[in-house]
């Protein structure tokens, strides 16, 4: 008799699952996402929202690849759900006919133009070794408008990594490169008095996008529930980092072992700042307009090629912001 009941029971859960499957709301879910380089600074309110996400029941699979346009490829072949990129990297690809949406920002343009100190003008740069990240990047819009602006033909060269190009220019390598605060404050300290900021790309360009989050449009059809967790749960971490600044020196120490830790609170500091994390997002249509036509302006995107409304897709976002509020 106990093994009928026990059989009736089982058809009768099967015949409920049938009828009415979990919602998306309670099934677990699994979302890849495509880093475009190994873990950095930036990279802390994301990781720390994938560890809330996963008590939700959202799981979250990072990669990170080595280049930029390899994640971006990833995204847009189907191999990865969700990725992070430079704003022109991602705009770039709309302009060639992918269909890939920005929908947030992960970090706000915090790029320093480093050199040594007897470089006092951007225009002795000129025929000088001047290193960016790679083709179709924020680091390249930002010499390049250097050229532009002083008139100025560098000698220029690509080498990946932040860090990579700080490494080479304490060494004597190079003559110049953009930086991210970390690196910038780490050659500061490693060479006193030797190197210095000459452009303060992150103060003269407030409005540029830095790094951002995009998904395929269709993706983002199919997933908004998903794509709506996702970002409440990095915006909730940009404004804890906001709130509890000593937070950051916690995670990062604990989340990037190789940061050195009497570097964190500068780093921290200058996030806060310079407004890193957007509390908001920083996928609004004043900034990405300006954006595009800084793209433009530094020759790596064709005018009139790519409208706001072709590169971002903020649905997203505005329906978080409506449930959690802008701040």
């Amino acid at each position: 008799m106990g093994r009928l009941i026990r059989g009736s029971l089982g058809l009768l859960a099967i015949l409920i699952f049938e009828f009415f499957p979990p919602s998306e709301a309670h099934a677990q879910k699994k979302v890849r996402f495509a880093y475009p380089s190994s873990a950095d600074m930036g990279d802390i309110p994301s990781l720390l929202a994938w560890d809330e996400l996963k008590k939700q029941g959202i799981e979250v699979l990072p990669t990170f690849f080595p280049k930029t346009d390899l994640a971006v490829q990833a995204v847009v072949a189907g191999e990865a759900d969700i990725g992070s990129a430079a704003g022109i990297a991602v705009v770039k690809a709309v302009e060639s006919g992918m269909n890939i949406r920005i929908i947030a920002e992960q970090v706000r343009n915090e790029w320093q133009l480093v050199t040594p100190v007897g470089f006092k003008d951007p225009k002795q740069l000129n025929g000088k070794r001047v290193a960016y990240h790679a083709p179709i990047t924020v680091t390249e819009a930002l010499v390049k408008w250097m050229a532009q602006h002083y008139k100025i033909t560098p000698n220029w060269m690509i080498i990946p990594g932040s860090d990579v190009r700080a490494e080479a220019l304490m060494r004597g390598q190079l003559d110049a490169t953009p930086a991210e605060i970390g690196d910038v404050l780490n050659i500061l300290s490693a060479k006193p008095g030797q190197f210095h900021v000459l452009i303060s790309y992150a103060k003269t360009f407030p409005q540029l996008i830095g790094s951002m989050y995009f998904a395929r449009a269709d993706y983002l059809q199919k997933n908004a529930a998903t794509v709506e967790s996702v970002l409440e749960a990095i915006l909730r971490a940009h404004r804890n980092s906001d709130e509890r600044p000593a937070s950051v020196k916690e995670n990062a120490l604990r989340l990037l072992p190789e940061t050195k830790p009497e570097l964190v609170d500068a780093i921290a500091a200058a996030y806060k700042e310079l407004r890193i994390w957007d509390v908001n997002g920083g996928a609004d249509k004043e900034r990405g307009e300006a954006s595009i036509k800084f793209f433009e302006e530094s020759g790596l995107l064709k005018k009139g090629a790519v409208s706001f409304n072709q590169s971002f897709a903020t649905g997203p976002l505005d329906k978080v912001l409506s449930k959690i509020g802008r701040k």
